[in-house]
């Protein structure tokens, strides 16, 4: 299997994807309804909802694993050392008297 990794935007990508699966799912459900309502044969509709909850379901079990793949990902970098800043970019806090007529 080939190692991939995922980063936030494949995430905000993967629920992108979940909600225009939702979306799709929810009018192909009006349309049966629609169907039903007219008297009209709704029989290719039923298979084309099956196949869309099929696409839905692999979708969240993408999402599942790019959820837990960066889980992951973000508990090991905690290991690492804290990184310190350059040497240039260091303040000094100095302390600064008031001017004597604000005073």
């Amino acid at each position: 299997m080939v190692s991939t990794r995922y980063r936030r935007k494949d995430l905000k990508l993967a629920r992108c994807h979940i909600v225009k699966a939702a979306h799709r799912i929810a009018d192909q459900e009006t349309m049966i309804r629609t169907l039903e309502l007219k008297g009209s044969p709704a029989g290719p509709a039923y298979a084309l909802l099956d196949r869309l909850y099929d696409n839905q379901r692999r979708k969240l079990d993408r999402l599942k694993l790019i959820e837990a793949m960066l889980c992951e990902s973000i508990v090991f970098p905690g290991l690492r050392p804290p990184s310190h800043p350059p040497a240039k970019a260091r303040t000094h806090l100095r302390l600064v008297s008031p001017p004597d007529h604000l005073l």
